[in-house]
């Protein structure tokens, strides 16, 4: 990947609609509607994701502002 590339990704913001599940001083624990079957169980269960305040902010219209490399990183697009 070129430098050109990737500093355009670490610049580009994206907003993903979720939902606040849990909250620290230094991040946001949420979840977009997907759901993950874990080992042992047989039925889905909410994937919840932890985000860095740091990189994150939470807005009025229950969206999340992230940079596009972290919604890639964390599975959300």
């Amino acid at each position: 990947m070129s430098i050109n590339v990737w500093c355009e990704m670490a610049e580009k913001l994206i907003d993903i609609a979720a939902e606040l599940r849990h909250e620290t001083d230094k991040a946001y624990l949420i979840y977009d509607g997907r759901s993950e079957i874990k080992k042992g169980d047989t039925a889905p269960s909410e994937l919840r994701v932890w985000v860095p305040k740091s990189q994150v902010e939470m807005n009025d219209d229950k969206t999340f502002t992230m940079p596009e490399w972290l919604a890639l990183e964390k599975g959300f697009i």
